[in-house]
């Protein structure tokens, strides 16, 4: 599903729909949580830093590995250096710069491509746990 993301409502109902969603693959709820908590950081990120863009969820199989593939793509200008983003209270946002750390932390794989021609393309992948 990918749901376009504009405003604070976007990011309500994306939340609302990963949810659902996830709970329809068979994730627990705790598991739930945290994937709501992923879409909404990079929904937020998003909306603060590009002003529009989308996110998108999809079922995930890896060998013998289901999940979620949450994704995060705006058109903006880009990260300037994701390895710094990564760290704890980074921000050029003027925010406590625990947004993109806290997702790696919670996330099994974090994938992020950025640059100024092409925007950003996150790609979180979270397992069900078994």
């Amino acid at each position: 599903m990918t749901i376009s993301i504009q405003s604070e409502n976007d990011i309500h109902y994306a939340q609302h729909e990963v949810i659902s969603f996830a709970k329809s693959l068979g994730f627990a709820t705790l598991d739930c949580t945290k994937i709501s908590i992923i879409i909404s950081e990079l929904a937020q990120n998003i909306l603060k830093y590009v002003g529009k863009g989308f996110v998108r969820f999809s079922k995930r199989r890896m060998l013998h590995r289901e999940g979620i593939l949450i994704e995060a793509i705006d058109k903006g200008k880009g990260i300037s250096n994701v390895n710094v983003a990564l760290k704890d209270s980074f921000s050029t946002g003027g925010t406590l710069g625990l947004g993109l750390p806290g997702i790696k932390r919670i996330a099994d794989i974090l994938e992020i491509e950025s640059s100024e021609e092409d925007g950003t393309h996150i790609k979180v992948t979270y397992w069900i746990k078994k």
